[in-house]
């Protein structure tokens, strides 16, 4: 019970589970090493191919294979968010500092910032 609760946790804190979906996605996938070339450019990204956390109560550290996300630094808010890299899109949630560094990236790779229900950013 305990791993699956960190689990959540962790998949809450990837923005992916608990809120409004974000893709920065284009009608031509983007590829796996473009996504990658543009996190290696640049210095607030790091690739990030595996999240890990350790419970407080019990010191156990749990992994998730998270390959080819990014997680972003914020320069203002100090606060990590992080990008996920799946099936040709980068996911992402709806924090407004988030969608204005998606924003960015989706004109470097000339797409667009989409929301689940399909309105533009």
């Amino acid at each position: 019970m305990r791993k699956l609760l960190v689990c959540a946790y962790i998949l809450t804190s990837w923005n992916v589970m608990a809120s409004y979906t974000l893709h920065i996605e284009r009608e031509n996938q983007i590829s796996e090493t473009e996504w990658l070339a543009i996190c290696e450019n640049d210095s607030s990204l790091t690739v990030q191919h595996v999240a890990k956390i350790t419970n407080p109560q019990t010191g156990e550290t749990i992994e998730i294979q998270t390959p080819n996300s990014c997680v972003w630094t914020s320069p203002i808010l100090r606060r990590k968010y992080n990008f996920t890299y799946a099936n040709g899109r980068i996911s992402l949630g709806n924090d407004k500092a988030q969608i204005k560094k998606a924003k960015k990236l989706a004109q470097l790779l000339s797409a667009k910032v989409i929301g689940d229900e399909g309105e533009e950013y």
